[in-house]
């Protein structure tokens, strides 16, 4: 092994890889927009079958299809805030250990501060996730109900 694995003789904790911090900071953003996108335009193709609204929506299947993308949309942004959160700790875990060392690693902060804005942008997403769930379920999609 070599010195930057060891640190005072201790093994530092994996270091994510690159992986699992692109998918702490992206995966979250992206169900959000999936969710937003497809959800809309599933409406808007329910809502106004030929140019023209209606009032209940075209397609029977509308109102559930849009809670089962919301319900898949959730999971994958839970996933990204937990694949995220732990980047988090490693990174910080590490960060601790080189700074107890006295050793600065551009590698590690760079780390550190791209898990760090994955589990903000993860907390941030999955909070518009919650609110875009509940706004799709207090307003019928073709104005009725």
């Amino acid at each position: 092994m070599n010195d930057a694995s060891r640190i005072d003789g201790r093994q530092h904790p994996a270091r994510p890889g690159g992986m699992a911090l692109v998918a702490g900071l992206l995966l979250a953003p992206l169900a959000w927009m999936m969710q937003t996108t497809f959800a809309q335009t599933i409406a808007a193709w329910g809502c106004f079958p030929h140019e023209r609204p209606v009032r209940a929506p075209a397609m029977p299947w509308l109102e559930q299809g849009i809670v089962l993308l919301a319900i898949a949309a959730l999971l994958l942004g839970v996933a990204g805030g937990v694949i995220a959160w732990r980047n988090w700790k490693r990174t910080g875990q590490l960060a601790s250990m080189l700074k107890e060392h006295g050793s600065i690693d551009r590698h590690a902060a760079r780390d550190a501060f791209i898990a760090r804005a994955g589990a903000l942008s993860s907390g941030l997403f999955v909070f518009a996730l919650v609110a875009t769930d509940l706004a799709w379920l207090l307003v019928a999609p073709c104005g009725g109900r």
